[in-house]
C-alpha cells in the first residue's frame, strides 16, 4: 500500500474546486497580493493534479475548473487577525505539496476562519494603548500629547473590538471612530493647550487606516493586476477619505484655529524616546492582533531593523524617499527571511507593522484632512504624502521584480517534485 502521508494521489475535481475556492478566499483575507495568490493556487493545482483557473478580485473569487467546467465563488470576508494570517501560510505552505488530505484542508480553513483571538480582551486593549504611545514617541510629543493620545484610544480599542459590530455599522465605524478621535482631542487642544491637534487626531485611529489595502495594491498595480489593484486602492482611498472627512468636521465644529493645526517639528520630547519607539508600537501590535509568539522574535527585529534604516536614510535623502526605500528593502527581505528559514515566518505579519509604523498612509491623511479643512499649514503636506506614495509604490514594484531573484532556492529540488516523483514510484510498485 502506498503512504498515506505522502498526501492523496487522487481527488474529486469538486473538491479541489473547492478547495481552491476557499483557498484564495483566505488569502485574500490575508491581504495576498493578487500575483501571490495566483502562484499559490498554481502549486497547488500541481500538486493535486488539477486544472483550475482562478480570477481573484478584492471582495470576491471565482474558480472555474477547465477540465469539467464547474464553476464557483466565493465572498472575502472580514480581514485576519495575524495569528490567523499565520495559520494560512502554514496550511497553505503544506498545500503546496500536496501533503494534506482536501477534506482536512477544507476542515483547517474553516477552523482558522472561526476561530476566536488567542489573546483575551485586557491584553488587546493593552497593545492599542502601546501602539498609539509608541506613535507617540516616533512624532517626539510632548508629555500631554502623548498622555492625550493613549487616553483617547481607550475607548476607540474597547469600541474597535465590540465583536457585535457587523454590516453597515462596520463599515461606518472608520469614519465615527475618528471624528470621535478628533472630537475629543481639538477639545483637549482648545481647553487643554495641546499642540499638533491634527496629527494628534491621527493616532487613536492610526491601526483604522487600511494600510494593508494600499499596500497590497500597488504592489497589484505594479504587477499588472490593474482590476484588483485599483478596485483595491479605490476601496482604501475611499476609506482614508471618510476619515479624513471625520476629522475635518470634529475640527469644524469645535472651531480650533489654524495656528493649532500647523505641522509642528517634532521636538518636543527628548531623542532618547526615538529608542522606545519601535519597540512599543512592535509590542503594542503584538497583544492587538494577536501575532503568534514564535513569530515575536522575528517580527520586532524586523520593526526595529526598519525604523533605523528609514531614520539612516534620512541623513542622506528627502523623508518622503527615505520612507519608500525602507518599506522597499522591508518587503523585499520579508520575503527572503521567509523563503529561505526553515520556519517560515510569515512576510506579512513582519511586514505590516512596520508599514503602519513607517506612517505613509497617516502622512496622506493629514494631508487630506488639511485639503478638506481648507487650511494651508497642513495642506503643505500634500507634496509630501504624494511623494511618499509614489516613491513607496516604486520602491514596491522594484521589491516585486527582485523576489524571485531572492526567494528561488538554485540548489535545492522542489519538494513537490520529490513527492509526485515518490507517489508515482509508489503506484508502480503497487501494480508490481
Amino acid at each position: 500500500m502506498a503512504d498515506d502521508s505522502l498526501g492523496p494521489t487522487t481527488v474529486e475535481p469538486d473538491e479541489l474546486l473547492t478547495l481552491v475556492a476557499h483557498v484564495s478566499e483566505a488569502l485574500n483575507r490575508s491581504s495576498y497580493p493578487v500575483p501571490l495568490t495566483n502562484a499559490v493556487i498554481h502549486d497547488i493545482c500541481r500538486a493535486y493534479h488539477g486544472a483550475i483557473e482562478t480570477e481573484v478580485f478584492a471582495t470576491y473569487i471565482i474558480a472555474i475548473d477547465k477540465k469539467t467546467g464547474q464553476v464557483t465563488a466565493a465572498n472575502t470576508g472580514a480581514m485576519y487577525r495575524f495569528d490567523q494570517i499565520a495559520d494560512t501560510e502554514a496550511l497553505v505552505d503544506r498545500l503546496r505539496v500536496g501533503d494534506v488530505p482536501i477534506p482536512e484542508a477544507l476542515a483547517g480553513l474553516a477552523a482558522i476562519a472561526d476561530s476566536t483571538a488567542p489573546v483575551n480582551f485586557w491584553l488587546r486593549l493593552l497593545g492599542y494603548l502601546m501602539m498609539a504611545l509608541g506613535f507617540a514617541f516616533c512624532f517626539q510629543m510632548s508629555f500631554a500629547a502623548s498622555l492625550a493620545a493613549v487616553t483617547v484610544s481607550l475607548p476607540i480599542a474597547a469600541i474597535s473590538m465590540w465583536s457585535s459590530i457587523k454590516g453597515t455599522l462596520a463599515a461606518l465605524m472608520p469614519v465615527l471612530l475618528t471624528f470621535l478621535a478628533a472630537l475629543a482631542i481639538t477639545l483637549w487642544a482648545v481647553h487643554g493647550g495641546l499642540e499638533d491637534s491634527a496629527r494628534l487626531a491621527v493616532i487613536p485611529v492610526v491601526t483604522l487606516i487600511p494600510g494593508a489595502a494600499l499596500a497590497t495594491s500597488l504592489i497589484e498595480l505594479t504587477s499588472g493586476d490593474m482590476i484588483a489593484g485599483a478596485t483595491r486602492l479605490i476601496s482604501a482611498l475611499v476609506v482614508l477619505a471618510s476619515m479624513a472627512f471625520g476629522l475635518a468636521l470634529a475640527i469644524d465644529i469645535v472651531g480650533i484655529s489654524s495656528s493649532q493645526l500647523q505641522d509642528l517639528p517634532t521636538d518636543k520630547a527628548p531623542a532618547w524616546v526615538l529608542l522606545l519607539a519601535a519597540p512599543t508600537f512592535g509590542i503594542g501590535s503584538f497583544l492587538y492582533f494577536s501575532t503568534p509568539k514564535r513569530l515575536w522574535g522575528w517580527a520586532i527585529a524586523f520593526i526595529i531593523a526598519t525604523f533605523w534604516l528609514n531614520r539612516l536614510l534620512e541623513l542622506w535623502m528627502l523623508p518622503a524617499f527615505a520612507g519608500g526605500l525602507a518599506l522597499g528593502v522591508a518587503l523585499l527581505t520579508a520575503w527572503a527571511i521567509n523563503a529561505h528559514t526553515r520556519s517560515r515566518p510569515s512576510s506579512l505579519v513582519m511586514f505590516m507593522p512596520t508599514f503602519w509604523l513607517m506612517v505613509p498612509g497617516s502622512m496622506g491623511f493629514v494631508a487630506v484632512s488639511g485639503a478638506i479643512t481648507s487650511d494651508r499649514a497642513l495642506g503643505d503636506l500634500g507634496t509630501n504624502a504624494a511623494l511618499s506614495l509614489l516613491s513607496m509604490a516604486i520602491c514596491m514594484m522594484i521589491a516585486a521584480v527582485l523576489a524571485p531573484l531572492v526567494t528561488r532556492r538554485p540548489h535545492a529540488l522542489d519538494r513537490s517534485v520529490l513527492l509526485t516523483a515518490a507517489r508515482t514510484h509508489l503506484r508502480h510498485r503497487d501494480r508490481d
